[in-house]
């Protein structure tokens, strides 16, 4: 009972002492704002997911490639255009999604919703077509259906858009011979006005096995596709300056041409499902930021950055600090030739300039976010270890010292008990400022290629900025966002230091 009584009455002492400094810490005017800035930035990285929907590195193409801040079209009347996607509802999940879409046919063809049967993306729905003649009866001809959205894209800028994509889908069944069938999409300009140079994109002569795509896929970016419009091997032009001709409405045409012309008197006929129907526009201006080279949102680089760079500062602070303390309490209070040993490797490690050995290391290593937390962490102790070994050998001349000597304490007793305590105050401000080293370490790797290709950090996207195009807000928040954060931990170690430090510390 004694022993859990003394615990825990040192247990209190300890938080109350705790409580006591952390008061000190935001009485402070510098650590207050240092405390302000960390704390917005926790909050910053632990709500990014509800900040963005978007991922930062493999969310690519949600608008176009540089497409910049949503705000800008405000100063800039030529940065008009944004994301637009003319059907709410391309997947045909329920029924009242076909009220989306206007459908001429002849009365020959059936038209339904089938509620069962749909493509693995969007899952069970899609639009129906059915045309059929039976034994012995006259061949149809060439019939065609026209599907034409009941909402059209107005385009509201002489700039063309940077990108455009029509998404399609179709499955053809047979009703014991299919009819040969031809699918063909346009898009008309607000003059009525087509490209004659493309438009086929389905040839059905069988039924198919499974959901098929256009060919080529019918996308601005897709070579493929781009090379429709080529009059020469050489020339590859971007279609949407084709396409997008002026300011006014675009719609978008589907031609199904059934070709029921096989005078064979047997059972022909066609069921034709088609899902996943949609005509969308990539603007040149997205969200609060803009976007990448690869079309990927720069907010959520930004607030999901704040996350990698706290995570790597704090673990490689950490990692940093209590190698330092080990190695200078180890060396201070032990001393002969473990002192030596370790402070010559301190001496060795603290000569090699720092930012070429961590460019070997991570090269070494490959460039992971555990293995730059490592190489920050490692090569981080020394000017600590050096500070600690020197109060430490001054601790173990003290009086205290040497009555636990005299009580029969082993080293490892006397190391933690009696010499840590008293250095604490170092590792506290060593801590709080060694972070900022840390983020800008990290930084620095990131911008010179060394970084993690599965996660976004500011020095990864001050590096993007600058290789591909230094648009300034791209470049301007993620380098305020490090200083920021690396100020903040500084004042903070400023403030620890002046409440810790006897000299420093003002009294009222």
């Amino acid at each position: 009972m004694t022993d859990l009584a003394t615990s825990k009455q040192r247990a209190e002492l300890y938080l109350k002492s705790l409580k006591n400094f952390s008061k000190s810490v935001v009485r402070s005017k510098k650590g207050l704002l240092g405390i302000i800035f960390i704390v917005f930035f926790i909050i910053l990285a632990l709500a990014a997911p509800l900040l963005t929907k978007n991922d930062p590195v493999y969310d690519r193409n949600i608008a176009g490639q540089w497409a910049a801040p949503s705000w800008f079209k405000y100063f800039t009347p030529d940065i008009s255009n944004e994301n637009y996607a003319t059907i709410q509802q391309p997947g045909f999940n329920n029924l009242d999604s076909l009220k989306e879409w206007n459908i001429t046919k002849p009365e020959n063809i059936e038209y339904t919703y089938n509620s069962t049967f749909g493509s693995p993306k969007s899952g069970p729905g899609s639009m129906e077509l059915l045309i059929k003649r039976q034994d012995n009866a006259v061949p149809t001809g060439t019939t065609k259906v026209v599907i034409t959205p009941v909402q059209f894209y107005y385009h509201p800028s002489t700039t063309p858009p940077p990108r455009f994509v029509v998404d399609i889908k179709v499955f053809a069944r047979s009703i014991k011979n299919i009819i040969p069938t031809d699918i063909r999409v346009y898009i008309v300009d607000p003059q009525n006005n087509v490209s004659d140079s493309w438009g086929r994109f389905f040839q059905i002569t069988e039924p198919t096995k499974e959901w098929k795509d256009p060919t080529p896929f019918i996308d601005s970016f897709d070579t493929g596709f781009r090379q429709l419009f080529a009059t020469n091997i050489a020339e590859l032009p971007d279609p949407v300056h084709v396409v997008f001709t002026g300011k006014g409405y675009y719609k978008l045409y589907i031609e199904i041409i059934f070709k029921d012309t096989n005078k064979t008197k047997d059972t022909f006929g066609t069921i034709l499902n088609i899902d996943d129907l949609n005509f969308r526009i990539y603007g040149n201006t997205y969200g609060i930021l803009g976007t990448d080279q690869e079309g990927r949102d720069i907010f959520s680089q930004l607030v999901y950055g704040a996350r990698i760079s706290l995570f790597v500062g704090l673990l490689s602070a950490i990692l940093a600090v209590v190698i330092g303390l080990a190695v200078g309490l180890v060396a201070g209070f032990i001393g002969g030739a473990i002192d030596e040993v370790l402070m010559r490797l301190t001496d060795a490690l603290l000569i090699i300039p720092t930012l070429p050995l961590l460019i070997v290391l991570i090269a070494i290593l490959s460039p992971s976010i555990w293995n730059i937390i490592l190489a920050i962490g490692v090569l981080g102790w020394m000017g600590f270890a050096r500070t600690v070994r020197s109060q430490a050998l001054t601790l173990k001349e003290r009086t205290f010292v040497e009555a636990a000597k005299a009580s029969g304490a082993g080293t490892f007793h006397i190391i933690f008990r009696h010499i840590m305590p008293n250095v604490m105050s170092l590792v506290y401000v060593t801590l709080a400022t060694s972070v900022p080293n840390a983020i800008i370490s990290e930084a620095a790797l990131s911008f010179l290629g060394l970084f993690d290709p599965n996660i976004m950090s500011w020095g990864k996207m001050l590096r993007d900025a600058q290789q591909y195009v230094e648009k300034w807000w791209w470049i301007v928040p993620p380098g305020i966002a490090i200083a920021i954060i690396s100020v903040s931990f500084i004042l903070i170690g400023y403030a620890i230091d002046e409440i810790l430090n006897p000299k420093l510390r003002q009294r009222l």
